[in-house]
């Protein structure tokens, strides 16, 4: 696990080295309040770098990390209300922007861009099984998309057969659930929570998003009233929105 390398009490402790193998969804299932937090179009670049960092504190593999970029601009489309058609077009044209502060960072470079392309290329693969790597076109699903299909179907979206496990695909599944399931919560964690795959992981960030476009619009009141740490929560929400949008 990268966080046995972490030495808070160090500068530059956060720094862990390249790790092959760390291609999982942690740093995509904690990112969303980095796109909460730079949600302005002109805060694009601090919100790839305060995502990649923060995702390869753990993660220092390209799959991992992006997928905590992936995460924190999903929520950032939310936020500005883009069309979600857009959001994944928008996503893989932001790669290269990321690559280029990785190269600009100066860590590990190249390691890091020996493993790029796999990120880009499933999700353009993904957009093309929508019908909608234009980031106009409405999304296309199989005709039988129900439970049972959709745990097959997101299975083809994982590394390695795990749906959801990975950095890439956690926030895919989240992104196909908020596309099929508009602004229906009983849909949504259909489709995004309660499938065989790693279903916290996509669920929370699917969650997200659609709290930030919809807030709690169709979702019962005994899945939040009584929330741990609530009062928490709510004054943290707060306080990143005031960063954000109050002088």
């Amino acid at each position: 696990m990268g966080t046995d390398l972490l030495k808070p009490t160090e500068p530059k402790g956060y720094e862990i080295p390249f790790n092959p193998t760390g291609t999982g969804c942690g740093a995509a299932m904690r990112s969303m309040c980095i796109g909460l937090r730079y949600s302005k179009p002109e805060q694009l670049d601090d919100l790839i770098m305060y995502s990649i960092e923060s995702g390869r504190m753990t993660h220092h593999h390209p799959t991992g990390y992006l997928g905590s970029m992936a995460s924190a601009l999903l929520t950032s489309y939310a936020v500005q209300l883009k069309p979600l058609p857009s959001w994944g077009k928008l996503l893989v044209d932001v790669l290269p922007k990321a690559l280029a502060y990785v190269e600009s960072a100066g860590r590990a470079v190249d390691e890091n861009k020996n493993a790029w392309t796999y990120f880009g290329e499933k999700w353009t693969w993904y957009l093309e099984q929508r019908g909608i790597k234009d980031g106009q076109s409405d999304p296309v699903f199989p005709e039988k998309y129900d439970v049972e299909e959709r745990d097959v179907i997101y299975k083809t979206f994982s590394l390695d057969g795990w749906a959801g496990r990975s950095g890439h695909d956690a926030p895919m599944i989240a992104y196909d659930a908020l596309l099929a399931s508009g602004m229906l919560w009983s849909e949504l964690c259909s489709r995004s929570m309660f499938h065989a795959g790693d279903s916290d992981s996509t669920g929370v960030i699917a969650a997200c998003c659609f709290g930030a476009m919809f807030g709690f619009e169709g979702v019962p009141k005994c899945n939040y009233e009584n929330m741990e740490y609530r009062q928490r929560l709510e004054d943290l929400g707060t306080q990143l929105y005031k960063m954000n949008y109050t002088d």
